[in-house]
């Protein structure tokens, strides 16, 4: 099975030098190519491959697998390999880049990802979260340009975030600033794998709105929800709920405005410490657009007074699915000698 590939051909500029991007997911693996001098002016990738995870995706099959899609891309570019910004979930530390452990895949303990895929391409590398490379490349080339400074969240299987403070990522103590998705919304909630309970991530990431649809279905049957889900409430998925809520679902409406509420109270908490000019949540679940976006600063106004609400856009990501792997390319542009 060859990987999913997309290609532009060269520019013909006398601009060799390349840019790598690798994004490595709990279920994908993308990596993209870009020209540096077109990049730097329009923030796109020449190049890019994806495909599933296959197999437990070890750091012993994974990195190999990178590699390989690397070459193939630069060797389609024809050009010098500058730079490589890596993307993965963490806890991870940006200055080492070494990964602390990432979840989602079995055997990814600190693992020294810079320095493999540096040896392995011969070129340096750099490491960051997948949620602050998103917040990275909507800053420079989405829904964050023209702001010094803005906070991402991303809503999908579970919730992250980033933070640009004066145009530059805020990462504290041990790489973790901008957790977002361990803001307790709900003190009483279910517990959260990092051991809190009531998490944002617990309370409105993809997997909570479909857990607590099933929840609320064991004791009052929805017929349209169970319709969309083929009589399986195992099956029930975010979208699934968002569709039964326009079709006139009373249940899935409240799961959806629950869950615009527990947003709500996880950006006022953001809201009160930084006050950032603009809140762009990305991810899956923020496909919903309008129909997330509406009800979340409406809700915003039962929890935030002090600061001046009107002077905070909260809005939706431009960049879509590929923002993670387009901040790993933009952090390779500002390891170049000019920054980019």
């Amino acid at each position: 099975m060859h990987p999913a590939t997309q290609q532009h051909p060269p520019t013909g500029s006398d601009d060799d030098d390349l840019l790598l991007g690798i994004d490595i997911g709990g279920t994908k693996l993308a990596v993209g190519v870009a020209r540096r001098g077109r990049f730097a002016i329009t923030g796109e990738l020449a190049s890019i491959a994806k495909e599933p995870v296959r197999g437990p995706g070890r750091p012993d099959d994974l990195i190999p697998r990178a590699l390989e899609l690397a070459r193939a891309l630069i060797a389609g570019e024809g050009g010098k390999l500058g730079a490589i910004g890596i993307s993965i979930g963490g806890p991870l530390d940006h200055l080492s880049g070494r990964v602390v452990n990432f979840p989602h895949l079995p055997g990814w303990r600190d693992i020294p990802l810079c320095d493999r895929v540096a040896g392995g391409l011969g070129a340096p590398a750099r490491l960051d979260n997948d949620a602050n490379l998103g917040a990275l490349a909507e800053h420079r080339w989405g829904a964050g340009r023209g702001f010094d400074s803005m906070v991402y969240l991303t809503l999908s299987t579970g919730i992250g975030g980033g933070v640009i403070v004066d145009g530059h990522l805020l990462h504290g103590v041990g790489s973790a600033a901008g957790e977002v998705g361990h803001i307790t919304v709900r003190t009483d909630g279910p517990r959260c794998p990092c051991g809190n309970r009531g998490c944002l991530e617990m309370m409105a990431s993809g997997t909570s709105i479909a857990r607590r649809t099933r929840e609320a279905l064991a004791t009052a049957p929805d017929p349209i929800l169970l319709r969309l889900a083929g009589n399986d409430p195992a099956a029930i998925t975010a979208p699934m709920v968002l569709q039964a809520a326009d079709e006139g679902s009373a249940l899935a409406r409240g799961i959806w405005e629950e869950t615009a509420e527990y947003i709500a109270v996880g950006l006022g908490s953001i809201i009160h410490i930084l006050a950032p000019p603009l809140i762009v949540l990305g991810g899956g679940v923020a496909q919903a657009g309008e129909k997330l976006l509406e009800p979340v600063r409406r809700r915003l106004r039962d929890h935030v007074f002090y600061v001046p609400l009107d002077r905070i856009r909260v809005t939706g990501a431009a960049l879509g699915h590929d923002s993670a792997l387009t901040g790993a390319a933009t952090l390779a542009l500002t390891m170049m000698p000019d920054g980019g």
